[in-house]
C-alpha cells in the first residue's frame, strides 16, 4: 500500500471514531434526558413518593437524588458535547449551544425550585443554603431551565439539521422533519409554561392541582429532547452514517 493511501485510510479510521465518539454521546445525554420524567413516573407507584406538581418539585422528594444525577449528568455531557468544527466566524455552534444548556442544566440541578411544602425532604443542597432571598432563588431556577430547554430546541431545529450534502437522502429529510418537531414542541411547552406561570399565574395554580398542568408540560418538552438526542446518536441503526452534519 502507498504511503498516501494509508495516511488516507489512517484519517478515514480516525473520523470514524469521531463519528462513533459522537454518537455515543448523543445516545447517553437522549437516554438519561428520555428516561428522567418516565422513572420520577415510575417513583409515584411507591408509597413514600407523592406525585409533584413539577419535574423540579422531586427534589423535595426521596426521588431527589434521581433528579439531581439526571441533570448533572445531562448538564456535563452537554458541556463535554463539541459536535462538528464550525465555520469561520460561525457562532451558532454545536459547542456554544451545547455549553450552554449544559451549564443551566447544572443549575437547574444545584438551585432548587421553592419548596412550598408545610415539611420540605432535607438536608438540602449547599446552593439552597447559599441563596437567603427566595424571589433570586425561584428565578435562577426558572430562569436556567427556561434557557436549558430553549438551548435543547435550537439544536433541534437549527443544528441537528445541518447536512454538508446538498442532495440529502430521504432519511437526512425524514429525521430533520422528526427534529424540527421535537424543536417546536419543546419551544411550545416552554412558551406554556411561561404564560401559565408568569402571566396567568392563578390558572397555572388550578391546573397543577387539578392535573399537575407543570410536571406534564416538562415532561413532554423532555421526552422531545430526549428522543430528537436518540434519533441524532442513530439509536435505531447498526451502522452509523458517515458523513459531516448527520
Amino acid at each position: 500500500m502507498k504511503p498516501q493511501d494509508m495516511s488516507r485510510q489512517r484519517l478515514e479510521i480516525e473520523a470514524n471514531r469521531f463519528e462513533d465518539a459522537l454518537h455515543r454521546l448523543r445516545k447517553a445525554i437522549g437516554l438519561i434526558g428520555f428516561l428522567l420524567p418516565t422513572i420520577l413516573l415510575i417513583g409515584v407507584l411507591f408509597p413514600s413518593v407523592t406525585m409533584q406538581n413539577s419535574i423540579s418539585h422531586f427534589f423535595f422528594t426521596p426521588m431527589r437524588e434521581v433528579f439531581v444525577i439526571a441533570l448533572s449528568g445531562v448538564g456535563v455531557f452537554l458541556i463535554a458535547y463539541h459536535g462538528h468544527a464550525p465555520d469561520p466566524g460561525e457562532w451558532l455552534t454545536d459547542f456554544n449551544v451545547s455549553t450552554v444548556a449544559g451549564v443551566t442544566a447544572l443549575v437547574v440541578a444545584t438551585v432548587p425550585t421553592l419548596c412550598d411544602f408545610a415539611s420540605c425532604y432535607v438536608p438540602l443542597t449547599l446552593f439552597d443554603g447559599w441563596i437567603s432571598n427566595e424571589t433570586l432563588q425561584g428565578a435562577l431556577h426558572f430562569g436556567a431551565a427556561g434557557v436549558f430547554l430553549s438551548a435543547l430546541a435550537v439544536m433541534c431545529i437549527w443544528l441537528f439539521t445541518k447536512t454538508d450534502d446538498p442532495n440529502p437522502p430521504e432519511d437526512k429529510l425524514r429525521r430533520n422533519r422528526l427534529y424540527r418537531l421535537c424543536g417546536w414542541v419543546i419551544f411550545a411547552m416552554v412558551a406554556l409554561l411561561f404564560v401559565f406561570k408568569m402571566i396567568f399565574r392563578p390558572v397555572g395554580t388550578a391546573w397543577d392541582q387539578a392535573f399537575h398542568f407543570t410536571f406534564w408540560a416538562e415532561a413532554i418538552a423532555v421526552w422531545a429532547f430526549g428522543i430528537a438526542w436518540l434519533v441524532k446518536g442513530e439509536a435505531l441503526k447498526t451502522t452509523p452514517t458517515r458523513f459531516l452534519y448527520g
